[in-house]
């Protein structure tokens, strides 16, 4: 009879010892990878967190595999060839046994270091049938008091796409939390073998398979390929399959895909051999014994398993390299038949007669000897097979390895290529800008080849032609006389009757320029600039500080001056005078005045501004400003003039004329609108045409 067959899931080169004891209690097995695990694509954040490990009151390792990648990284960063460091200071924290018994192989282990695991993932303890390993077990295990993580700093270094409910908790408890990722999990390609053998086991004469699901990611990656790989018959047989669940999650997570089968087991590798020895167990009686060697495993309560055939579904697709079904030849041991009754004694009883034994004859012994060297020789051969078939297996899984470092080789290879190919590309381009730029100092060298009359036109044009631009764009009527005067002087030193007529256009247009009048554009921008900078401290109608006035609008400072300057001729009046009456009243209007002060506003709604009304208000005046200032140096009259009219009513409207800040910036806004008087420029139109009537000739 056929025996059941384990298709182990987990990552390819991290199932060696699961799949071993497997086979001695046995069991075949399918390796059937749903998860890769290779190092993480930014290792960044990860060094930087390790290189101020000291800052952290605790380090939160979630997995076997965040054990590795992490410390192999505090390696590099520690620059250490024996190992990493870890400070003896620093607690670190596991939720399960595979990662205890890392951080022990990485010489991190209890009573040197304080490592804080779930109950019964160190040893020595008994976590019992209910005994989980995950962060709440672990959040159960940490001092959770009151202000026990309050400004206190946790690492957790896990893989890519991890759960966040630890690091929620201690964010809640008061703590700063860094998640840093050391490792990533990918989606590994299955081979043709493992898919044929995955279909094979789909068939109805098949023996029953049952697949190990050792986390959620793996269940979602199995029916994703699973749907994308099989039929829908054999997706919908794959669902009646049994599978085995470490975890409640996992198993809920099977059960919400719509895998109908999923037997609950013990977390570690001692539940999970537990569960599937149970469940060959169902299906094909009580398991080989395991050697003497193997050390004995807890078996936990049994579970419900269907021990019918059922319906099986075909493999998932992934992107990892594979490892092929394992086959193994039962191990039937033949012990030796027992001699044949003839050669019994008898028992003799009182009163009886004993009857003579009977004589043996030979060829029994010699037909007992050969029937005990055939069954030796099919025990070593059995025993023969068995060692081949391990060999083979971890041959598989070695090749696996190597498959996947290879793979891991060739996409770095791919980058590369890439790379080199970007870098061809660049040379490319630089190459046609090479020569772009040979073609232009060929179109140079043949300019400069030119005669010297060419060239003193061409520059002529040039800069005539530079006068206008810059008299078009900024009005400069400055730069455009120097480089008439500039041209008329180039022309002067050649001193040539051909360019005489360009020389009496030029004349005229430096006449045209110089009769241009003056404008102090710049000034007036400043003024600008001036009012501009001045408008956040200008007092509104609708303030209540204090109104900034000249000292003779009654203000309460040139009151207070005056008081203070006339206190003692007060004094000697009042006591010449001796009038208490007249000395109370004056007090008693002092006292209203400085309290009670009454003004004239002109617009009502200039006082009811609150203060983010007063704030935009003052934005929109320096808009306004600013408008004006762009439409100054543009040239743009009407623009100008309109803001600047705009400007000065809101201020003459909302803020108090009285103030000497307000007069001061009113008048400097009506000499910036002096100084910008508009002036039509003058064109270098003729200087141009004569120019290009000479190089027609």
């Amino acid at each position: 009879m056929p025996r059941p067959t384990v298709v182990v899931t987990r990552p390819a080169g991290q199932s060696r010892q699961l799949t071993e004891a497997l086979q001695a209690a046995g069991l075949d097995v399918l390796g059937f990878p749903l998860l890769a695990i290779g190092p993480a694509a930014d290792d960044t954040p990860l060094r930087a967190a390790l290189a101020r490990l000291d800052d952290y009151a605790l380090a939160v390792f979630v997995s076997p595999n965040a054990v590795c990648h992490g410390l192999d990284a505090l390696a590099q960063v520690q620059n250490a060839h024996g190992g990493a460091q870890w400070p003896a200071g620093i607690a670190v924290a596991v939720v399960g046994p595979s990662s205890v018994t890392a951080l022990a192989d990485r010489g991190i282990a209890p009573p040197a270091y304080r490592v804080i695991a779930p109950a019964g993932a160190q040893g020595g303890e008994s976590g019992g049938e209910a005994a989980r390993f995950d962060s709440e077990a672990l959040w159960s295990e940490l001092d959770t008091s009151p202000g026990a993580f309050a400004g206190r700093k946790v690492l957790i270094v896990r893989g890519s796409g991890g759960r966040e409910w630890l690091a929620d908790r201690l964010r809640e408890a008061g703590a700063t939390v860094d998640a840093v990722e050391a490792y990533s999990r990918t989606l590994p390609e299955p081979t043709t073998m493992q898919w044929q053998a995955v279909r094979d086991s789909l068939k109805a004469e098949a023996p029953p398979y049952a697949w190990l699901l050792t986390s959620s990611e793996a269940v979602r990656n199995l029916d994703a390929l699973a749907r994308l790989h099989l039929s829908p018959r054999e997706h919908e047989r794959l669902k009646q399959m049994q599978c085995i669940a470490p975890h409640a999650r996992i198993a809920a997570q099977a059960q919400a895909l719509g895998f109908a089968n999923v037997l609950p087991a013990a977390p570690g590798d001692a539940g999970l051999l537990a569960a599937c020895a149970q469940w060959g167990d169902a299906y094909a009686g009580p398991a080989t014994p395991a050697p003497a060697s193997a050390s004995p495993v807890p078996v936990p309560a049994p579970a419900p398993v269907r021990a019918e055939p059922v319906p099986m579904a075909a493999p998932a697709e992934a992107t990892e390299p594979t490892s092929t079904k394992v086959e193994r030849v039962t191990t039937d041991t033949t012990s030796p038949s027992s001699n044949p009754s003839g050669s019994a004694g008898t028992s003799t009883m009182p009163g009886a007669f004993a009857t003579p034994a009977r004589r043996m004859n030979p060829w029994w012994l010699l037909v007992a000897v050969l029937v005990l060297a055939i069954a030796g020789g099919f025990w070593w051969l059995q025993l023969r097979v068995e060692h081949l078939t391990q060999e083979l297996a971890r041959r598989q899984q070695s090749n696996d390895a190597l498959v996947q470092e290879t793979r891991v080789l060739s996409r770095n290879a791919q980058e590369t290529v890439k790379e080199l190919q970007g870098k061809v590309g660049a040379l490319d381009g630089q190459v046609t800008e090479t020569r772009e730029k040979q073609g232009t100092l060929e179109q140079v060298y043949q300019d400069l080849m030119r005669n010297r009359d060419d060239w003193e036109i061409a520059e002529i044009q040039q800069l005539l032609t530079n006068a206008g631009q810059q008299l078009q764009l900024t009005g400069s009527v400055q730069v455009a006389l120097a480089a008439l005067q500039s041209a008329d002087a180039r022309l002067a030193r050649a001193d040539k009757p051909q360019y005489n007529q360009l020389r009496r256009a030029i004349a005229r247009d430096i006449g045209r320029m110089k009769a241009v009048p003056d404008t102090d554009l710049t000034g007036a921008a400043i003024k600008l600039d001036e009012a501009i900078n001045q408008v956040d401290a200008l007092p509104l109608l609708s303030g209540e500080r204090m109104l900034d006035r000249t000292p003779g609008e009654g203000g309460k400072p040139a009151q207070g001056a005056a008081k203070g300057a006339s206190a003692p001729a007060a004094a000697s009046a009042a006591a010449a005078g001796g009038n208490v009456v007249s000395r109370l009243w004056t007090y008693v209007l002092d006292e209203l005045g400085q309290v009670i002060r009454v003004r004239k506003v002109d617009d009502t709604n200039a006082l009811l501004l609150s203060g983010d009304q007063g704030w935009f208000l003052r934005e929109n005046v320096k808009l306004r400003l600013l408008n004006a200032r762009l439409a100054l140096l543009s040239r743009n009259e009407p623009v100008f003039r309109n803001d600047l009219a705009a400007a000065q009513g809101m201020i003459a409207r909302y803020c108090d004329t009285r103030s000497r800040r307000v007069q001061g910036v009113l008048t400097l806004l009506k000499q910036a609108q002096a100084s910008a008087v508009s002036v039509s420029l003058p064109t270098m139109a003729e200087s141009l045409g004569a120019l290009r009537d000479l190089k027609k000739e």
